[in-house]
This record gives C-alpha cells, structure tokens and sequence, in this order.
C-alpha cells in the first residue's frame, strides 16, 4: 500500500527556492526516497544535537572553578611588573 502526498513550495522564500532546486535535482523515480532520507536525517540531526548539548550541560555541571587566593593573584601580578614594557608591547607592532 502506499500514500500519496503533495507537495508545494513558497517560490517567495529562498529557503523553499533551495529545497525545490535540490528535490527536481532527483531523478523523478528517487525523489521520494531524497525526501525520506532528508526526514529521517533530519530527525537524526536533532537527536544527536539533544544529546550533546546534555553532554555539555553535565560536564558544566560538574565544573568546579578555582579562585586564586588574593596573594596569588598579587603575586602573578608582581611577575607582569617586572616584565619590561617593550616585550608586553612586542605583540602589538606586529
């Protein structure tokens, strides 16, 4: 059994432009599977997408960021004093 579904194109949106030029770009006996795979790697995309950005959120969650104690913060601060002007700026004139 099979169904048949039309389909229709908004010439006035380039979006729908390029999807009418890749679909008659098919051979009239493949169009239906281009859509197919184009559906269902679609729908793939989205779920790979859903789960890295899990990923993502539980690795932030689990993110644990260290604060300098003040002295080591002034100390570091010491070190870029005794840095002679020219070579801070040596980047610059490049």
């Amino acid at each position: 059994m099979r169904k048949r579904y039309y389909l229709s194109f908004d010439m006035d949106d380039p979006r729908h432009q390029e999807a009418e030029r890749l679909f008659t770009q098919q051979a009239s006996r493949h169009r239906t599977e281009f859509v197919v795979s184009s559906i269902l790697s679609a729908k793939q995309n989205g779920h790979i997408e859903q789960i890295v950005r899990q990923a993502v959120r539980e690795e932030i969650n689990q993110l644990s960021l260290r604060v300098p104690p003040p002295q080591e913060v002034q100390a570091v601060a010491q070190q870029l004093e005794d840095v002679p002007g020219s070579l801070i700026h040596a980047l610059e004139d490049l």
